[in-house]
């Protein structure tokens, strides 16, 4: 995880300090997981005064769902990159979501520790709850609009892009959890031709359609 430190004796702004605590969020996270979710922690690996946390943030739950979203909008920026370098055919551009989904910086164990972090706090904030929501709609919206184009470059009108996307999410997020649990059982490309075989199962593109 990228850090940001906060300098001690230079003014900056508050959009810079803010990140910074956001980011020796996440290096916390990575190196030790939920346990990494200390205000304590987090201004010592900042370099910062635990008040100044308190003066930005609402609370650690605050500071760890604006974490999330930070995290999760970085790791979709990064895709959506890949998609739109792409070109125009829908089928290169799922297949570069693929690509990217199972490079990094999404394929780093430490992101590991900072999700499990993330999702063991969903059940009891609010707040980093909402987060999830918002992130994996996102997420969730970027999949619906590449297996629509396929959808209508096939002609099969009876697909369910709304399902299909929750089925492909579900595909993708179990191989890189596996992948990163143990890297040994298959390789990245492995987990991109079986996403690949997937949606081959699901739509038959016929060119020129």
């Amino acid at each position: 995880m990228s850090e940001l430190p906060i300098p001690k004796h230079h003014r900056v702004t508050q959009e810079v300090r803010r990140e910074a605590l956001i980011r020796a969020t996440l290096d916390c996270l990575a190196e030790a997981g939920s346990d990494g979710a200390s205000v304590r922690k987090i201004a010592a690996r900042a370099n910062v005064s635990i008040g100044l946390i308190n003066h930005y943030f609402a609370g650690i739950e605050a500071l760890v769902a604006e974490a999330y979203r930070l995290l999760a909008t970085e790791l979709l920026e990064s895709i959506e990159k890949a998609v739109e370098e792409a070109g125009t055919e829908p089928r290169a551009k799922i297949s570069a979501f693929f690509r990217q989904s199972f490079a990094p910086p999404n394929l780093d164990y430490k992101v590991l520790h900072v999700w499990i972090a993330f999702w063991s706090m969903t059940r009891r904030s609010h707040e980093v709850q909402s987060i999830h929501d918002e992130t994996y709609g996102a997420y969730r919206t970027v999949l619906e609009g590449l297996l629509g184009a396929l959808k209508d470059q096939s002609g099969d009108q009876e697909i369910s892009v709304r399902l299909a996307a929750i089925g492909l999410s579900a595909l993708i997020d179990g191989l890189w959890l596996e992948w990163c649990l143990n890297q040994k059982t298959f390789s990245p490309d492995e987990a991109i031709r079986l996403c690949e075989a997937w949606v081959e199962s699901l739509i038959t593109v016929r060119s020129g359609r």
